[in-house]
Protein backbone atom coordinates (compact mmCIF):
# COMPACT_ATOMS: atom_id res chain seq x y z
CA UNK A 1 0.00 0.00 0.00
CA UNK A 2 1.21 3.47 -0.74
CA UNK A 3 2.29 4.89 2.60
CA UNK A 4 1.48 1.64 4.31
CA UNK A 5 4.04 -0.07 2.12
CA UNK A 6 5.84 -3.03 3.55
CA UNK A 7 9.45 -2.51 2.67
CA UNK A 8 11.20 -4.77 0.15
CA UNK A 9 12.18 -8.17 1.37
CA UNK A 10 14.84 -9.26 3.72
CA UNK A 11 16.29 -12.72 3.89
CA UNK A 12 14.72 -15.31 6.15
CA UNK A 13 17.60 -15.26 8.59
CA UNK A 14 17.66 -11.48 8.71
CA UNK A 15 13.92 -11.47 9.35
CA UNK A 16 14.27 -13.88 12.24
CA UNK A 17 17.02 -11.80 13.81
CA UNK A 18 14.96 -8.63 13.38
CA UNK A 19 11.99 -10.31 15.05
CA UNK A 20 14.13 -11.25 18.05
CA UNK A 21 15.42 -7.70 18.32
CA UNK A 22 11.89 -6.28 18.08
CA UNK A 23 10.69 -8.59 20.84
CA UNK A 24 13.37 -7.26 23.20
CA UNK A 25 12.85 -3.61 22.32
CA UNK A 26 10.90 -1.22 24.53
CA UNK A 27 7.99 0.21 22.51
CA UNK A 28 7.17 3.28 24.57
CA UNK A 29 4.96 4.87 21.93
CA UNK A 30 2.79 1.77 21.54
CA UNK A 31 2.53 1.29 25.30
CA UNK A 32 1.37 4.90 25.73
CA UNK A 33 -1.02 4.72 22.79
CA UNK A 34 -2.71 1.66 24.26
CA UNK A 35 -3.11 3.42 27.59
CA UNK A 36 -4.60 6.48 25.87
CA UNK A 37 -7.08 4.31 23.97
CA UNK A 38 -8.23 2.76 27.23
CA UNK A 39 -8.48 6.04 29.12
CA UNK A 40 -10.41 7.54 26.20
CA UNK A 41 -13.21 5.28 27.37
CA UNK A 42 -13.96 7.81 30.11
CA UNK A 43 -15.09 10.66 27.80
CA UNK A 44 -16.65 8.12 25.45
CA UNK A 45 -18.92 6.63 28.11
CA UNK A 46 -19.68 10.03 29.63
CA UNK A 47 -20.74 11.18 26.17
CA UNK A 48 -23.05 8.19 25.72
CA UNK A 49 -25.22 9.49 28.57
CA UNK A 50 -25.93 12.63 26.53
CA UNK A 51 -25.91 11.10 23.05
CA UNK A 52 -28.74 11.98 20.72
CA UNK A 53 -28.35 8.93 18.48
CA UNK A 54 -29.16 6.22 21.04
CA UNK A 55 -30.43 5.61 24.57
CA UNK A 56 -27.77 4.17 26.86
CA UNK A 57 -28.27 2.41 30.21
CA UNK A 58 -28.29 5.84 31.86
CA UNK A 59 -29.64 8.57 29.59
CA UNK A 60 -29.91 12.26 30.30
CA UNK A 61 -32.86 14.19 28.88
CA UNK A 62 -30.31 16.83 27.86
CA UNK A 63 -28.52 15.98 24.62
CA UNK A 64 -25.28 17.15 23.06
CA UNK A 65 -25.02 16.97 19.29
CA UNK A 66 -21.32 17.85 19.41
CA UNK A 67 -20.53 15.05 21.85
CA UNK A 68 -22.67 12.64 19.88
CA UNK A 69 -20.56 13.20 16.78
CA UNK A 70 -17.31 12.98 18.72
CA UNK A 71 -18.18 9.63 20.27
CA UNK A 72 -19.62 8.32 17.00
CA UNK A 73 -16.37 9.20 15.23
CA UNK A 74 -14.06 7.79 17.90
CA UNK A 75 -16.13 4.61 18.05
CA UNK A 76 -15.08 3.76 14.50
CA UNK A 77 -11.43 3.26 15.41
CA UNK A 78 -10.73 3.23 19.16
CA UNK A 79 -11.35 -0.43 19.95
CA UNK A 80 -10.18 -1.76 16.56
CA UNK A 81 -6.87 0.01 17.14
CA UNK A 82 -6.70 -1.45 20.64
CA UNK A 83 -7.10 -4.99 19.31
CA UNK A 84 -4.48 -4.40 16.62
CA UNK A 85 -2.07 -3.29 19.34
CA UNK A 86 -2.99 -6.35 21.41
CA UNK A 87 -2.03 -8.52 18.43
CA UNK A 88 1.26 -6.68 18.01
CA UNK A 89 2.26 -7.23 21.62
CA UNK A 90 0.98 -10.81 21.54
CA UNK A 91 3.36 -11.74 18.72
CA UNK A 92 6.30 -9.93 20.29
CA UNK A 93 5.82 -11.62 23.65
CA UNK A 94 5.05 -15.09 22.30
CA UNK A 95 8.32 -14.89 20.36
CA UNK A 96 10.12 -14.29 23.65
CA UNK A 97 8.29 -16.64 25.98
CA UNK A 98 6.63 -19.28 23.90
CA UNK A 99 2.88 -19.78 23.46
CA UNK A 100 2.27 -21.90 26.57
CA UNK A 101 3.85 -19.59 29.13
CA UNK A 102 2.38 -16.53 27.45
CA UNK A 103 -1.16 -17.96 27.40
CA UNK A 104 -0.93 -19.00 31.04
CA UNK A 105 -0.07 -15.43 31.95
CA UNK A 106 -2.87 -14.05 29.78
CA UNK A 107 -5.46 -16.23 31.46
CA UNK A 108 -4.33 -14.98 34.84
CA UNK A 109 -3.88 -11.31 33.97
CA UNK A 110 -7.03 -10.97 31.91
CA UNK A 111 -9.27 -13.56 33.55
CA UNK A 112 -8.81 -12.51 37.17
CA UNK A 113 -9.49 -8.75 36.59
CA UNK A 114 -12.44 -9.71 34.39
CA UNK A 115 -13.94 -11.98 37.04
CA UNK A 116 -13.33 -9.37 39.74
CA UNK A 117 -15.00 -6.64 37.72
CA UNK A 118 -18.00 -8.81 36.84
CA UNK A 119 -18.53 -9.52 40.55
CA UNK A 120 -17.71 -6.12 42.08
CA UNK A 121 -18.17 -3.47 39.38
CA UNK A 122 -21.02 -4.81 37.26
CA UNK A 123 -23.64 -4.73 40.07
CA UNK A 124 -22.89 -1.04 40.58
CA UNK A 125 -23.51 -0.36 36.89
CA UNK A 126 -26.76 -2.33 36.83
CA UNK A 127 -28.07 -0.55 39.93
CA UNK A 128 -27.12 2.90 38.57
CA UNK A 129 -29.13 2.16 35.44
CA UNK A 130 -32.09 0.98 37.52
CA UNK A 131 -32.02 4.06 39.77
CA UNK A 132 -31.95 6.38 36.74
CA UNK A 133 -35.12 4.75 35.42
CA UNK A 134 -37.13 4.00 38.56
CA UNK A 135 -35.49 5.50 41.63
CA UNK A 136 -33.57 3.79 44.41
CA UNK A 137 -36.43 1.38 45.10
CA UNK A 138 -35.78 -0.12 41.67
CA UNK A 139 -32.10 -0.93 42.32
CA UNK A 140 -32.36 -4.29 44.07
CA UNK A 141 -35.19 -5.76 41.93
CA UNK A 142 -33.30 -4.78 38.77
CA UNK A 143 -30.10 -6.35 40.08
CA UNK A 144 -31.89 -9.62 40.89
CA UNK A 145 -33.55 -9.63 37.47
CA UNK A 146 -30.21 -9.09 35.78
CA UNK A 147 -28.69 -11.96 37.76
CA UNK A 148 -31.46 -14.26 36.54
CA UNK A 149 -31.17 -13.14 32.91
CA UNK A 150 -27.78 -11.48 32.26
CA UNK A 151 -27.57 -8.97 29.43
CA UNK A 152 -25.01 -6.52 28.10
CA UNK A 153 -25.97 -4.22 30.99
CA UNK A 154 -23.83 -6.52 33.10
CA UNK A 155 -20.74 -6.27 30.91
CA UNK A 156 -21.02 -2.77 29.33
CA UNK A 157 -17.30 -1.97 28.83
CA UNK A 158 -15.95 -5.36 29.94
CA UNK A 159 -16.82 -7.09 26.68
CA UNK A 160 -13.35 -6.41 25.29
CA UNK A 161 -11.79 -8.69 27.91
CA UNK A 162 -14.35 -11.38 27.08
CA UNK A 163 -13.25 -11.16 23.45
CA UNK A 164 -9.56 -10.89 24.25
CA UNK A 165 -9.37 -14.20 26.13
CA UNK A 166 -10.43 -16.42 23.19
CA UNK A 167 -8.28 -14.38 20.82
CA UNK A 168 -5.28 -15.14 23.01
CA UNK A 169 -6.18 -18.81 23.22
CA UNK A 170 -6.66 -19.13 19.46
CA UNK A 171 -3.46 -17.24 18.74
CA UNK A 172 -1.39 -19.33 21.14
CA UNK A 173 -2.79 -22.53 19.63
CA UNK A 174 -2.16 -21.35 16.08
CA UNK A 175 1.38 -20.28 16.92
CA UNK A 176 2.11 -23.63 18.60
CA UNK A 177 0.73 -25.61 15.65
CA UNK A 178 2.51 -23.52 13.03
CA UNK A 179 5.83 -22.93 14.74
CA UNK A 180 8.20 -19.96 14.33
CA UNK A 181 10.08 -21.49 11.39
CA UNK A 182 6.94 -21.87 9.28
CA UNK A 183 5.76 -18.40 10.25
CA UNK A 184 9.13 -16.99 9.18
CA UNK A 185 8.99 -18.76 5.82
CA UNK A 186 5.39 -17.69 5.20
CA UNK A 187 6.02 -14.04 6.07
CA UNK A 188 9.18 -14.00 3.95
CA UNK A 189 7.23 -15.35 0.96
CA UNK A 190 4.45 -12.84 1.62
CA UNK A 191 6.94 -10.00 1.74
CA UNK A 192 8.40 -11.06 -1.59
CA UNK A 193 4.90 -11.16 -3.08
CA UNK A 194 4.10 -7.71 -1.71
CA UNK A 195 7.34 -6.36 -3.16
CA UNK A 196 6.26 -7.64 -6.60
CA UNK A 197 2.57 -6.71 -6.25
CA UNK A 198 2.09 -3.80 -3.79
CA UNK A 199 -1.68 -3.77 -4.38
CA UNK A 200 -1.95 -7.09 -2.53
CA UNK A 201 -2.00 -5.10 0.70
CA UNK A 202 -5.15 -3.29 -0.39
CA UNK A 203 -6.67 -6.59 -1.53
CA UNK A 204 -6.05 -8.01 1.95
CA UNK A 205 -7.70 -4.97 3.52
CA UNK A 206 -10.79 -5.35 1.33
CA UNK A 207 -10.87 -9.06 2.15
CA UNK A 208 -11.04 -8.23 5.85
CA UNK A 209 -14.10 -6.10 5.17
CA UNK A 210 -15.75 -8.81 3.10
CA UNK A 211 -15.09 -11.47 5.73
CA UNK A 212 -16.71 -9.29 8.39
CA UNK A 213 -19.67 -8.56 6.14
CA UNK A 214 -20.04 -12.27 5.43
CA UNK A 215 -19.99 -13.04 9.15
CA UNK A 216 -22.70 -10.43 9.76
CA UNK A 217 -24.87 -11.84 6.95
CA UNK A 218 -24.46 -15.39 8.22
CA UNK A 219 -25.30 -14.37 11.78
CA UNK A 220 -28.44 -12.59 10.59
CA UNK A 221 -29.57 -15.59 8.54
CA UNK A 222 -29.06 -17.84 11.56
CA UNK A 223 -30.86 -15.37 13.84
CA UNK A 224 -27.63 -15.11 15.84
CA UNK A 225 -26.66 -11.47 15.33
CA UNK A 226 -26.77 -10.84 19.10
CA UNK A 227 -26.09 -13.68 21.53
CA UNK A 228 -26.06 -14.01 25.31
CA UNK A 229 -28.33 -11.02 25.79
CA UNK A 230 -26.24 -8.88 23.46
CA UNK A 231 -22.98 -9.63 25.27
CA UNK A 232 -21.56 -11.47 22.26
CA UNK A 233 -21.92 -10.11 18.71
CA UNK A 234 -20.46 -12.63 16.22
CA UNK A 235 -19.72 -10.17 13.41
CA UNK A 236 -18.00 -7.80 15.83
CA UNK A 237 -16.01 -10.72 17.25
CA UNK A 238 -14.83 -11.60 13.74
CA UNK A 239 -13.92 -7.98 12.89
CA UNK A 240 -11.89 -7.45 16.05
CA UNK A 241 -10.33 -10.89 15.69
CA UNK A 242 -9.09 -9.84 12.26
CA UNK A 243 -7.64 -6.70 13.82
CA UNK A 244 -5.82 -8.81 16.42
CA UNK A 245 -4.48 -11.06 13.65
CA UNK A 246 -3.40 -8.05 11.58
CA UNK A 247 -1.43 -6.70 14.52
CA UNK A 248 0.23 -10.07 15.10
CA UNK A 249 1.21 -10.31 11.43
CA UNK A 250 2.67 -6.80 11.46
CA UNK A 251 4.83 -7.73 14.44
CA UNK A 252 5.87 -11.04 12.86
CA UNK A 253 8.13 -9.12 10.52
CA UNK A 254 9.40 -5.88 12.09
CA UNK A 255 9.97 -4.22 8.71
CA UNK A 256 6.19 -4.41 8.25
CA UNK A 257 5.52 -2.79 11.59
CA UNK A 258 8.05 -0.06 10.86
CA UNK A 259 6.49 0.58 7.46
CA UNK A 260 3.02 0.71 9.01
CA UNK A 261 4.24 3.31 11.52
CA UNK A 262 5.61 5.66 8.83
CA UNK A 263 2.99 8.35 8.09
CA UNK A 264 1.29 8.59 4.73
CA UNK A 265 -0.89 11.67 4.33
CA UNK A 266 -2.99 9.99 1.62
CA UNK A 267 -3.70 7.09 3.98
CA UNK A 268 -4.53 9.58 6.74
CA UNK A 269 -7.00 11.38 4.46
CA UNK A 270 -8.65 8.10 3.46
CA UNK A 271 -8.85 7.01 7.10
CA UNK A 272 -10.62 10.21 8.17
CA UNK A 273 -12.99 10.11 5.18
CA UNK A 274 -14.02 6.49 5.73
CA UNK A 275 -14.28 6.96 9.51
CA UNK A 276 -16.61 9.91 8.93
CA UNK A 277 -18.70 7.82 6.55
CA UNK A 278 -18.91 4.98 9.04
CA UNK A 279 -19.80 7.36 11.88
CA UNK A 280 -22.69 8.74 9.83
CA UNK A 281 -24.05 5.30 8.94
CA UNK A 282 -23.35 3.02 11.89
CA UNK A 283 -26.57 3.66 13.81
CA UNK A 284 -28.91 3.63 10.82
CA UNK A 285 -31.28 0.68 10.88
CA UNK A 286 -31.54 -0.01 7.13
CA UNK A 287 -29.76 -3.03 5.68
CA UNK A 288 -27.48 -1.06 3.36
CA UNK A 289 -26.14 1.11 6.18
CA UNK A 290 -25.57 -1.94 8.35
CA UNK A 291 -23.78 -3.74 5.52
CA UNK A 292 -21.50 -0.78 4.81
CA UNK A 293 -20.80 -0.40 8.54
CA UNK A 294 -19.75 -4.02 8.96
CA UNK A 295 -17.60 -3.87 5.82
CA UNK A 296 -15.87 -0.73 7.06
CA UNK A 297 -15.21 -1.96 10.61
CA UNK A 298 -11.83 -3.61 9.91
CA UNK A 299 -11.03 -1.32 6.96
CA UNK A 300 -11.36 1.84 9.04
CA UNK A 301 -9.75 0.00 11.94
CA UNK A 302 -6.56 -0.74 10.00
CA UNK A 303 -6.35 2.65 8.29
CA UNK A 304 -6.94 4.62 11.48
CA UNK A 305 -4.54 2.37 13.38
CA UNK A 306 -1.95 3.57 10.86
CA UNK A 307 -2.90 7.16 11.72
CA UNK A 308 -2.59 6.50 15.44
CA UNK A 309 0.59 4.45 15.33
CA UNK A 310 2.38 6.88 13.03
CA UNK A 311 1.28 9.79 15.24
CA UNK A 312 2.42 7.92 18.34
CA UNK A 313 5.80 7.26 16.75
CA UNK A 314 6.18 11.00 16.15
CA UNK A 315 4.93 12.36 19.48
CA UNK A 316 4.94 9.57 22.08
CA UNK A 317 8.22 7.76 21.47
CA UNK A 318 9.77 8.83 24.75
CA UNK A 319 9.25 7.97 28.38
CA UNK A 320 8.34 10.59 30.92
CA UNK A 321 7.21 10.41 34.50
CA UNK A 322 3.66 11.22 33.42
CA UNK A 323 3.61 8.60 30.64
CA UNK A 324 4.83 5.89 33.01
CA UNK A 325 2.15 6.81 35.52
CA UNK A 326 -0.51 6.81 32.78
CA UNK A 327 0.49 3.38 31.53
CA UNK A 328 0.59 2.08 35.09
CA UNK A 329 -2.98 3.07 35.99
CA UNK A 330 -4.80 2.76 32.66
CA UNK A 331 -6.04 -0.81 33.04
CA UNK A 332 -7.45 -0.44 36.54
CA UNK A 333 -8.99 2.94 35.72
CA UNK A 334 -10.69 1.41 32.70
CA UNK A 335 -12.14 -1.43 34.75
CA UNK A 336 -13.87 0.85 37.25
CA UNK A 337 -14.52 4.11 35.40
CA UNK A 338 -17.99 3.25 34.09
CA UNK A 339 -19.34 2.85 37.62
CA UNK A 340 -18.17 6.40 38.40
CA UNK A 341 -19.56 7.74 35.11
CA UNK A 342 -22.98 6.18 35.66
CA UNK A 343 -23.49 7.21 39.28
CA UNK A 344 -22.29 10.75 38.58
CA UNK A 345 -24.68 10.86 35.62
CA UNK A 346 -27.53 9.78 37.90
CA UNK A 347 -26.64 12.62 40.26
CA UNK A 348 -26.55 15.16 37.41
CA UNK A 349 -30.04 14.17 36.29
CA UNK A 350 -31.29 16.53 39.00
CA UNK A 351 -28.83 19.34 38.16
CA UNK A 352 -29.97 22.03 35.66
CA UNK A 353 -26.69 22.61 33.81
CA UNK A 354 -25.95 22.62 30.08
CA UNK A 355 -25.15 19.15 28.75
CA UNK A 356 -21.59 20.06 27.76
CA UNK A 357 -20.83 21.41 31.24
CA UNK A 358 -22.16 18.25 32.87
CA UNK A 359 -20.11 16.08 30.50
CA UNK A 360 -16.89 17.90 31.36
CA UNK A 361 -17.61 17.64 35.10
CA UNK A 362 -18.43 13.93 34.83
CA UNK A 363 -15.22 13.28 32.89
CA UNK A 364 -13.09 15.14 35.42
CA UNK A 365 -14.75 13.60 38.47
CA UNK A 366 -14.75 10.09 36.97
CA UNK A 367 -11.07 10.40 36.10
CA UNK A 368 -10.26 11.59 39.61
CA UNK A 369 -12.37 8.88 41.23
CA UNK A 370 -10.91 6.12 39.05
CA UNK A 371 -7.37 7.32 39.73
CA UNK A 372 -8.08 7.48 43.45
CA UNK A 373 -9.32 3.89 43.32
CA UNK A 374 -6.05 2.93 41.58
CA UNK A 375 -4.11 4.36 44.49
CA UNK A 376 -6.14 2.22 46.87
CA UNK A 377 -5.52 -0.86 44.71
CA UNK A 378 -1.78 -0.26 44.65
CA UNK A 379 -1.71 -0.07 48.44
CA UNK A 380 -3.33 -3.50 48.84
CA UNK A 381 -1.69 -6.76 47.69
CA UNK A 382 -5.11 -8.44 47.57
CA UNK A 383 -6.71 -5.70 45.45
CA UNK A 384 -3.66 -5.61 43.21
CA UNK A 385 -4.07 -9.30 42.56
CA UNK A 386 -7.83 -9.02 42.00
CA UNK A 387 -7.73 -6.04 39.64
CA UNK A 388 -4.36 -6.66 37.95
CA UNK A 389 -3.93 -10.42 38.17
CA UNK A 390 -0.44 -9.97 39.56
CA UNK A 391 1.51 -9.23 42.70
CA UNK A 392 2.35 -5.59 43.51
CA UNK A 393 5.09 -4.32 41.19
CA UNK A 394 5.45 -7.83 39.79
CA UNK A 395 5.45 -7.40 36.02
CA UNK A 396 6.61 -4.64 33.77
CA UNK A 397 5.29 -4.35 30.23
CA UNK A 398 7.03 -4.44 26.87
CA UNK A 399 10.47 -5.41 27.99
CA UNK A 400 13.68 -3.87 26.83
CA UNK A 401 16.67 -6.15 26.95
CA UNK A 402 17.57 -6.70 30.56
CA UNK A 403 14.80 -4.42 31.82
CA UNK A 404 11.30 -4.78 33.20
CA UNK A 405 8.39 -3.31 31.28
CA UNK A 406 5.25 -1.33 31.88
CA UNK A 407 2.50 -2.87 34.03
CA UNK A 408 -0.17 -2.35 31.37
CA UNK A 409 1.68 -4.37 28.77
CA UNK A 410 2.27 -7.01 31.39
CA UNK A 411 -1.40 -7.25 32.23
CA UNK A 412 -2.65 -7.43 28.67
CA UNK A 413 0.07 -9.28 26.85
CA UNK A 414 1.80 -11.82 29.02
Amino acid sequence: MDGLTIAPGTSSGTGALAAQQAASRRWDDLDQLRAILMLAGIPYHAGLVYASHATWIVASPDKSVLMTWLIQFSHTFRMPAFFLLAGVFAMLLVCRRGPGAWLEGRIRRIGIPLATSLVLVSPLMVMASAVSQGGFANALPALLAELRHPSDNWTVHLWFLIYLLPYCGLFAGLYALTGPARIERATAATQDALARHPLLGWVALLAMGLITLGAAAAAKLLDAAYLLGGIFIPAQFVAYGLMFLAGALLAARPVWLEGFRRPSWSAWALAFALAGTMAALQDNADDLSRAVTYFLMPVVGVLFSHVLLSAARRWLDRRTRFSRAMVDVAMTMYLVHVAFVLWLSVAFLAVPLPAEVEIVLIILLSTAGSYGFCRIVRASPLLTFLFNGTEPDAGRGMPAAGQGASPLAGRLNR
